[in-house]
């Protein structure tokens, strides 16, 4: 029988050098979701908001654990946490950028070539941005359901979105 106290994981606290992190993210949020409703910040990841984007980009806030040759800052996964999870806890729109910035970037770092890791790929500053597009579009809930044709691309249910044009 399975004992729920070996299940227990030791508290973990936090290093203070996230103090400052933590309280600029939070004044940030403060000022630039003041114009959002409870209603629209109850829907977070699916919020979609370029011009949020970029700003939290802009800040340095995306792309953050990325290396530095890909266009990423190297900061610790812990500082890139206090991102999300503020982000999240303030309601803020993070659906415009969540699959570039949580998956798509890392994975192309990790397994991508070369050229897909170059730094035109901007991911970090919210100019180059994937969205599912199931919401967008009405695609089916998953990657590869209902692919369409763009030429001679095939094209499933991401799109890729250059805000520089």
């Amino acid at each position: 029988m399975l004992n729920i106290e070996s299940l227990r994981f030791p508290r973990y606290e936090q290093p203070a050098s996230l103090a400052p992190l933590r309280e600029e993210v939070r004044a940030f949020l403060d000022e630039s979701l003041k114009a959002y409703s409870p209603l629209v910040r109850s829907n977070t990841w699916d919020g979609f908001d370029p011009d949020f984007s970029r700003k939290l980009g802009a800040k340095g806030w995306m792309g953050m654990t990325l290396p530095k040759a890909y266009g990423g800052h190297e900061r610790s996964a812990l500082e890139r946490y206090v991102i999300v999870e503020e982000t999240l806890a303030a309601g803020a729109p993070v659906g415009f950028h969540w699959i570039a910035d949580r998956q798509s970037g890392p994975v192309i770092a990790r397994y991508g070539t070369e050229a897909k890791n170059h730094p035109r790929h901007h991911a970090r500053r919210g100019v180059l941005l994937h969205r599912h597009e199931r919401t967008q579009l009405g695609f089916g809930s998953g990657v590869g359901q209902n692919p369409r044709r763009q030429g001679s691309r095939r094209l499933a249910g991401q799109r890729h979105q250059d805000l520089d044009h």
